[in-house]
This record gives structure tokens, C-alpha cells and sequence, in this order.
């Protein structure tokens, strides 16, 4: 096998030029050892200036990126399979964005706090307009562990004024939604963390409903669950639901989402849907959760919103959103104006362009290709999952079948020395999202330079 990574169990990679074989693609281009030989004292001072908990990423300095592609100063070029972390739904810098930004800066509020302003109140009435029915307001926030923490003071605020011991809140046990207190503890197997010596005793992890796993959950057990924890559905405020599972690139079971807005309404429970990752076209529907065909209660957006710069938002109906008093929870820069611009210039190509319907059939494409990796190499793929744009690879040890993180991260280097910028997950997959805009063609021509690493690492 190639030569690997320094520490498994580190986040850090090489930042050492490695010799590597020369690619020229219509899409990708490598012509350099990599990391590239002028960019090494640059990663030593980014090393040297920022903790280890940032420096987990492969080690190429960028230098600008465009379209679906992302270039580094000594001419090499990436096809981008990260939209910086499912974020780039209309590309790199689209001319549109770039027009409205710098029509902004020119004439445009540059800070603004909580006071009005056109832009943002056109940006809330084109969320609003575009939102399911029953969503009429749109709490603008910067990132989007700050709209899952309001959507959580939301809830339980919603809650407790209906009953004071309905302030419970279900999670899905491998969902992810931020690294703020709320967010966290929400997020992974239980709200119990090892830095946390008092977490969140209301808040429970449930069985993610996967329709691919050999034993999926079952709805069935739900009030039993809640039961063996000594609550009734009646104290449950709402339940958060990463729409895809980020990491796996995992859709829910249809069915058990379906029963749970049945119950969700039965016993009045908010349904948060949490479209981070997968609102505004990146699943082939404007927003991930009308996959299967529910009503939400809370939408929480952010990443894909503006394909650029920070903005989130949650986007619920006023009795809700009016809960809590005015000025109680805010930030400096929430719905921040130049942010709001680029936002409506996103919102425009995303339409313009078609870039939903070019999310699903792009996303078709690209998951034939990538089962037919798992065809090829049946011991180390154990599993393709995804909608629209959105997908992974899960990987495994032929050993025992067993989930193979280090496999994964050995992978995602091996795939960017072929000229395709991926992310680590540290997890044992590797997601395959690219900017809606790309071609077909180059997402083929990128998970064949995957399966020409993945040949290379297993020889």
C-alpha cells in the first residue's frame, strides 16, 4: 500500500510535499508534488497559528475557486466534491453573488444589529414566499448552530405555555446539528458528552430510522422508549431531525417520518427539521424533508441559503416565533446586509438556473456511478446512500465488515493527490456533494478518480 498517514488517531494530515503522479482532465488538473512546494511554509505558519481542532483538513492551500472547481497558487486544479462542506449549492463565486456584493459594498449598509433595513426585510418575504404553508415568519441568524439553539428555546418556550413539563426534546442518535451547548447535546448518541459534567437531562437520543440498516427502527417502539425513561408524550416539546443524516448521507425511513407527524400532532410535538445541509436544492427539492411528504413545524436553514457567506435562519409560523420577548436572544451580526444580498442573488440562480431539477438527475448520475465503485470493490464498500447531491460512500474492513475510518481518511488524501477535493468526515464514509452546477461529465470523471484511489490503496 501507498504511504499513509502519519497517526491514524490524529486529525492532522502530512504537510510535507509527496510526489505525485501527474493528472490532466478536462476537470482536474495536478502538475506539482503536493502539498504544493510553495505553499509549504504557508501550512507550517496556518499550524503553527491555529489548535489542532482546525488543522483536520487535507493540506492544500486555496488560492480562489470558480464554478465546481477550486485552485491552488501553483496551477493545480480540484474538482470540488465538498462545496465547502455542502455549502456551494450554486457554485464558487457565481458572477450573479459577486455582482451583488459588490453593488453592496458600494452602496449598501455594512452593519446594521437588529435595526431594519430593505434588504433584509426582502429577504425574509422571499423565505417566507418560498417556505410550506403554515411558515409566515423568518428569524434571520449567522450560522446555523445559532438557528438550531433558537429553534430549541423556541420549542421549549412553545411548550412549557401549554404545559410546564412539556419541555422534552427527541433527537435521532447519529444526527449532527452543531457544536454550541444546545446544538451539541442534541447531536450524536446522547446529550451526555465527555467535557459536559451536567448535560441536558431532557434531552433523548432515539434510534435513527434508517430503511437501510438490517434492523431499522421501528416507529412501534417510540412510547415504549419514552416510557422505560419515565416521560409520557405529552411532556415532549418537539423532536429536532437532521433531514439527511449529514455524515452517511443517510435519508430517513419515509414511513416511520410519515407516523411520526401523525404522532407529532396527536400529542402536540413540534417537528424541527433541521435543512443545514439540505435546503435550497442540494437533495433535488427545495427543501430535503419533502422527501417524505410532512409537514414541518420549524425549518432551520442556513449553508446553501447564500452559497457564500454566513446567514442562517429558522422559518416557522409566528405563533412561535413571537414567543419570546423582543431583543431576548440576538446577535450583532445576524441576518447581516451584505449577507441578505447574497442571499437573494442565490435564491435567484438557484431558480433561474434550474439547479433543483439539476440536483436530482445530476444526483441519479452520480450515485450509478458510485454503486458501481461499490459493485467493484464489494469488501470495502459496504453501502452508497444519498438524494440529489448529497452522497456517501460508507466503507468497511474486509476483515470483519466492520466500519474503516482510517480507510476513509487514507481515501479522501489519496482522492485529492487525483485532483478531487473532498472533506474528512472522521467517520468511515466519504460524502460526494458537489455545487449543483456542475456538469455531469466532471462528477463522472471524479468518482473514477476515487476508484482509481481506492485501487491504488488496497493493491
Amino acid at each position: 500500500m501507498s504511504e499513509k498517514l502519519l497517526d491514524s488517531h490524529s486529525n492532522s494530515f502530512r504537510t510535507v510535499a509527496e510526489n505525485v503522479a501527474p493528472v490532466e482532465t478536462p476537470y482536474r488538473r495536478i502538475n506539482t508534488a503536493l502539498p504544493a512546494p510553495d505553499t509549504l511554509e504557508l501550512l507550517a505558519e496556518a499550524e503553527s497559528c491555529f489548535p489542532e481542532v482546525n488543522c483536520y483538513q487535507p493540506p492544500i492551500m486555496w488560492e480562489r475557486a470558480e464554478g465546481y472547481q477550486v485552485f491552488d497558487r501553483a496551477g493545480n486544479c480540484w474538482i470540488d466534491f465538498s462545496s465547502t462542506a455542502v455549502m456551494c449549492n450554486s457554485g464558487h463565486g457565481h458572477p450573479a453573488i459577486r455582482a451583488a456584493l459588490e453593488e453592496h459594498v458600494r452602496h449598501g449598509l455594512l452593519a446594521q444589529f437588529s435595526f431594519a433595513s430593505e434588504i433584509r426585510v426582502k429577504l425574509a418575504q422571499r423565505l417566507v414566499e418560498l417556505a410550506p404553508e403554515g411558515i409566515d415568519k423568518a428569524y434571520l441568524w449567522t450560522v446555523g448552530s445559532e438557528a438550531i439553539e433558537a429553534a430549541l428555546r423556541l420549542a421549549r418556550e412553545w411548550g412549557q405555555r401549554q404545559n410546564p413539563e412539556k419541555y422534552h426534546v427527541l433527537a435521532f442518535r447519529g444526527d449532527y446539528h452543531g457544536w454550541t451547548l444546545g446544538a451539541h447535546q442534541l447531536s450524536g448518541e446522547s446529550a451526555a458528552k465527555p467535557w459536559l459534567k451536567h448535560p441536558d437531562a431532557a434531552i433523548h437520543h432515539l434510534p435513527f430510522p434508517d430503511p437501510g440498516a438490517e434492523s431499522p427502527a421501528g416507529f412501534d417502539s417510540l412510547n415504549q422508549s419514552l416510557s422505560d425513561r419515565g416521560i409520557v408524550p405529552g411532556q415532549i416539546a418537539a423532536v429536532f431531525i437532521e433531514t439527511i443524516q449529514g455524515w452517511g448521507a443517510l435519508p430517513l425511513c419515509r414511513e416511520y417520518v410519515q407516523q411520526l407527524r401523525r404522532w407529532a400532532d396527536e400529542h402536540r410535538v413540534l417537528l424541527v427539521f433541521d435543512e443545514i445541509q439540505t435546503g435550497f436544492g442540494r437533495t433535488g427539492k427545495l427543501f430535503g424533508h419533502e422527501h417524505y411528504d410532512v409537514r414541518a413545524d420549524l425549518l432551520c436553514v442556513g449553508k446553501g441559503l447564500t452559497s457564500s457567506l454566513p446567514l442562517a435562519a429558522v422559518l416557522g409560523p409566528g405563533e412561535i416565533l413571537d414567543l419570546l420577548y423582543p431583543g431576548e436572544i440576538t446577535t450583532t451580526h445576524a441576518g447581516h446586509p451584505l449577507c441578505c444580498a447574497a442571499a437573494l442573488a442565490n435564491l435567484d440562480v438557484i431558480f433561474e438556473e434550474g439547479l433543483i431539477e439539476k440536483a436530482r438527475r445530476t444526483g441519479e448520475i452520480a450515485r450509478e456511478e458510485l454503486q458501481g465503485l461499490q459493485r467493484r470493490f464489494p469488501d470495502r464498500i459496504s453501502r452508497v446512500s444519498g438524494l440529489g447531491l448529497l452522497n456517501a460512500i460508507h466503507l468497511r474492513s474486509p476483515k470483519d465488515g466492520s466500519p474503516d475510518e482510517r480507510l476513509a481518511r487514507e481515501l479522501t488524501w489519496a482522492a485529492v493527490k487525483r485532483g478531487v477535493m473532498l472533506f474528512q468526515t472522521n467517520r468511515p464514509t466519504v460524502k460526494i456533494c458537489p455545487p449543483l452546477i456542475i456538469p455531469p461529465e466532471a462528477v463522472v470523471d471524479g468518482i473514477s478518480a476515487i476508484g482509481e484511489a481506492l485501487e491504488e490503496l488496497i493493491s
